[in-house]
């Protein structure tokens, strides 16, 4: 049932006049009996007494009139509920990004965004597979590198440097290790998609495939001497005790950046698109 036609019934109700009713509308008088005409056929009951003096309501009318306006004022119950739903959304801000930039990247960005913002809300969810989640709508905004972030509006914020991690005293005092010497050493493969494009899994000597989000247990594997690991310089950031940190030859770089979906209307991540623009214009 159309609430137009219902909202028109209780204006012609209201003033007594469908000429009165039909200005409220911007409709010509003419047009506006016809539409209370229609409706009062697809009902199947006359809602209105037509006379010189203006209308009045039926016997019918006037039974269903109060249901008429339980239903306009439920439409609008429900119209500002979902306002109040989109205004709630637009205040959460919802972010995705791998464990080594939640720890040392994203930090210096949600520190003073959340003193100019103490009301939006953020969600952040640490994941090792990102592909895809701005588009899909798993998260607003997601902090990846470039292989990862190929939909959506991306922005880069700084180059990331891989390094080979092996065990203490395996390649002596080496500074430097070619890609080609790595597919001679027992080697831990992660699953770090951009690897992926670099390295060639099945001419490694001795893989092991290692699943997990957990940077650090990658780390101890090599410490522990089951092989040799290559890894970004953010993630090797902190204790390396018990471990070499080699050069790769050619060096081997990743792009990390930011992207979120085309069209969004968030205010939250409008906000938070700004800040961010805003503050890497100031680090150049």
């Amino acid at each position: 049932m159309e609430t137009l036609k219902i909202k028109a019934v209780l204006a012609a109700a209201r003033c007594g006049s469908l000429s009165r009713a039909a200005e409220e509308f911007s409709y010509t008088p003419s047009a506006f009996s016809h539409m209370l005409a229609g409706f009062e056929e697809d009902l199947g009951v006359r809602l209105f007494k037509r006379s010189s003096a203006g209308v009045t309501l039926t016997r019918e009318g006037e039974t269903l009139l109060p249901k008429f306006e339980k239903m306009i004022a439920c439409e609008k119950e429900i119209s500002d509920t979902v306002s109040g739903l989109i205004a709630e959304e637009s205040r959460h801000l919802r972010i995705a990004t791998y464990s080594s930039i939640s720890r040392n990247l994203l930090s210096r960005f949600l520190g003073d965004f959340k003193k100019s913002y103490p009301d939006i809300k953020l969600s952040i969810h640490v994941a090792d597979n990102l592909e895809g989640w701005t588009e899909n709508g798993h998260t607003d905004v997601v902090f990846a590198d470039n292989i990862v972030l190929s939909g959506g509006e991306w922005f880069p914020i700084t180059t990331d440097r891989y390094y080979a991690v092996a065990p203490e005293g395996l390649l002596g005092e080496r500074e430097s290790v070619t890609r080609e010497e790595l597919y001679e050493l027992p080697h831990i493969f992660t699953d770090d998609e951009y690897l992926q494009t670099v390295f060639e899994k099945e001419r490694f000597r001795e893989l092991i495939y290692f699943r997990s989000e957990d940077d650090q247990a990658v780390i101890q594997m090599v410490r522990a001497g089951m092989g040799v690991a290559v890894m970004p310089e953010l993630v090797l950031r902190g204790n390396m005790s018990g471990v070499s940190i080699i050069e790769l030859e050619p060096e081997v770089t990743r792009t990390l950046g930011f992207a979120y979906r085309r069209g969004t209307r968030s205010l939250a991540v409008s906000k938070f698109v700004k800040y961010l623009k805003s503050a890497l214009a100031h680090e150049k």
